[in-house]
């Protein structure tokens, strides 16, 4: 058997205002053992000290570069600007108050040359509140109990299942793919990244690593959540971008099937987003009826885990055994059998073992 060479990764870091957080995010990506082949950071138009931050900490990098935009144009449209300097094979895109953590580079290099090439390949992700603090492993899907490898076709059985088992802050695009369905499509703002890793892995298949090598910084008022609580912009792109641009990048995925699914998983991501006295209107005649009742009930539920149940149950009920099969059982088993349950106690070291034993399974 030919031995496949490892691919070269390049990491791009889109930031505005975050000149308080990019020391973690950089030092992270700097302090990696294997570091990145290119590192591009696009300074979204900053009005604070970001720009003098990166260039203490990029400055004289093999391989790196600051692109500075005149004028703010936007998260995902820095995503794209960042693209166009990519030469690499697979990108992975770095939010500036996030950071990496563990030898994400060394392992994912190594398994896409073990496994073959793919569209895609992604880990799970600590959480950690807005100073920086680790919570808890993020309760993404676990849709495998080992690294492995999906085809395209079992990327299109996944995503009916199961919808996301992404996590933006470990998933490395091939570039090429990325480049060819046109990036990210900036209509679906918070969502792009989501919606074009489900069509790439949908296109060339994926790799997913049951171990965590990022951290994501909660903090309300975020892109993601601004974009589900926008509801008449969210509706029409549920409308009319899924069922309009998605069959023409992947007519295997986006089915009606599974275009329906992922209207009924996003307008559920926007009741959850929702401020205690807020309602939105959103959903087809059907949905539309059964939030009207969801409106009524509401305001007699005291707990936020009882409305959240009670809008999972009415608007995902296909998706109650997958989520206790992949978000529950499979997660809750992987925490436990790598002793990830208490991030104060688990050691860097711990963590970049967990992640590189994987590479002789």
């Amino acid at each position: 058997m030919t031995k496949r060479s490892q691919p070269t990764v390049a990491i791009v870091i889109p930031n505005y205002n975050d000149s308080q957080y990019l020391p973690a995010c950089l030092e992270s990506v700097l302090g990696l053992v294997l570091r990145p082949d290119q590192i591009i950071l696009v300074d979204d138009g900053s009005t604070d000290e970001s720009v003098a931050v990166a260039a203490r900490y990029l400055n004289g990098v093999s391989g790196a570069q600051i692109v500075v935009n005149s004028q703010r144009v936007g998260t995902m449209a820095a995503l794209n600007v960042g693209l166009q300097y990519v030469t690499c094979d697979y990108v992975l895109f770095l939010a500036s108050n996030d950071h990496l953590d563990g030898e994400i580079l060394a392992h994912a290099k190594t398994a896409i040359a073990r496994l073959g090439p793919t569209g895609l390949w992604s880990a799970m992700v600590w959480s950690a509140d807005a100073e920086g603090n680790y919570e808890q492993v993020f309760p993404s899907a676990v849709v495998a109990t080992q690294e492995t490898g999906f085809t395209p076709k079992e990327c299109v059985g996944l995503a009916n299942r199961v919808g996301s088992w992404f996590t933006g802050t470990t998933m490395l695009f091939h570039r090429e793919t990325l480049q060819g369905i046109g990036g990210f499509d900036l209509e679906y703002r918070g969502l792009a990244d989501l919606f074009a890793a489900l069509t790439i892995s949908s296109l060339k298949g994926a790799i997913f690593c049951p171990a965590p090598f990022g951290v994501m910084r909660r903090h309300d008022g975020g892109y993601l959540w601004k974009t589900l609580t926008d509801h008449a912009h969210l509706e029409t792109t549920l409308l009319q971008g899924i069922a309009d641009k998605g069959p023409q990048l992947s007519p295997a995925l986006f089915s009606q099937q599974f275009i329906e699914r992922t209207r009924r998983r996003i307008r559920f991501s926007a009741i959850r987003a929702l401020r205690e006295n807020e309602w939105p209107d959103i959903g087809g005649a059907w949905e539309q009826g059964a939030c009207k009742w969801l409106g009524v009930l509401w305001r007699f539920l005291r707990s936020a885990r009882s409305r959240t149940l009670m809008a999972f149950l009415i608007l995902r009920p296909f998706d109650v055994l997958p989520m206790l099969w992949y978000r529950i059982i499979t997660y809750r088993w992987v925490v436990v059998r790598d002793r990830l349950w208490n991030p104060t106690i688990v050691s860097r070291a711990c963590k970049v073992a967990v992640g590189m034993s994987r590479q002789v399974r």
